[in-house]
């Protein structure tokens, strides 16, 4: 298997949801996604609400304290031209922005639906088309003169960041509970603010305009961490929230981003690196 293989499946099931599983491709989505685990799977699991908020507050924390390398090459080092490859490794997930989060919807409890939806809403600009953060990734990609449908991407991007995107489709559509998602979710929100700070800075020292993919995050996604912390608590007081799963989608999540950030940063470097060879020759 593929993550495009896999990519291509997990989009014509959000154009005919009622469409055919195939066994053997769902199969190995089961292999990777195990594949991702510990070989022991995670030890010491949180049983309660509060273990689990203490593991994702430890988590992230633990994160924040030495940003990666990679980090600090985006944000004071990355040229225009590896910036753009950077941009195209993560447009599939820009632009699908939240299209899959609909599906968790139905599998929650009506209380927890409801900071779901107020995430969802973000997401798609309040309703104003213009402040989709799909639309915010659009028109990042026209002032770098790059592409702005999603199929030419599809086939360009590489693995890991097709993980990135395929992992929510599993979150959300497939997983056997959705305290996966629940706790996958709550991470990101949580981390991203921090993490898209080198971002911003490689659009300021770039003259990108066009940043506010990047800025909107780190404003509105402190207050979606504040909703999926409200999400585990409601599933928490309808006892559907179980606390090991939970944990388990947000390592997950944090151990498939991470992977995603630094095969984009690696291919980044890789694919200028290659132009000046070729414009010397």
């Amino acid at each position: 298997m593929t993550q495009y293989e896999l990519y291509r499946y997990n989009r014509s099931r959000v154009e005919d949801p009622a469409g055919d599983n195939p066994a053997l491709l769902l199969a190995a989505e089961r292999q990777w996604i195990s594949s991702v685990l510990p070989t022991r799977g995670l030890a010491d699991m949180p049983t309660t609400l509060r273990e689990l908020q203490q593991r994702l507050t430890k988590l992230i924390a633990t994160e924040q304290e030495t940003l990666p390398a990679s980090a600090r090459f985006v944000a004071e080092e990355m040229t225009l031209s590896q910036f753009r490859v950077l941009v195209q490794e993560f447009a599939v997930d820009g632009l699908t922005e939240a299209q899959t989060f609909y599906y968790v919807m139905p599998r929650l409890t009506l209380a927890a639906q409801m900071p779901m939806l107020r995430i969802i809403i973000d997401e798609f600009g309040a309703g104003n088309p213009r402040r989709a953060h799909t639309n915010l990734y659009v028109e990042l990609l026209r002032e770098l003169g790059m592409p702005t449908d999603l199929t030419a991407y599809e086939q360009r991007v590489c693995e890991e960041c097709l993980g990135f995107v395929n992992l929510f489709y599993w979150l959300t559509l497939r997983a056997d509970d959705p305290s996966y998602f629940a706790g996958a979710i709550t991470y990101l929100e949580t981390a991203i603010p921090v993490f898209f700070e080198c971002y911003v800075q490689a659009c300021e020292r770039l003259d990108i305009r066009h940043s506010d993919y990047y800025s909107e995050h780190q404003h509105i996604d402190q207050f979606h961490a504040i909703e999926g912390q409200r999400l585990l608590r409601a599933m928490d007081t309808s006892a559907s929230l179980d606390p090991g799963k939970a944990w388990t989608g947000a390592w997950l999540t944090s151990t498939v981003t991470a992977t995603a950030f630094e095969a984009a940063v690696s291919k980044a470097r890789c694919d200028a690196q290659q132009d000046v060879q070729e414009g010397v020759a």
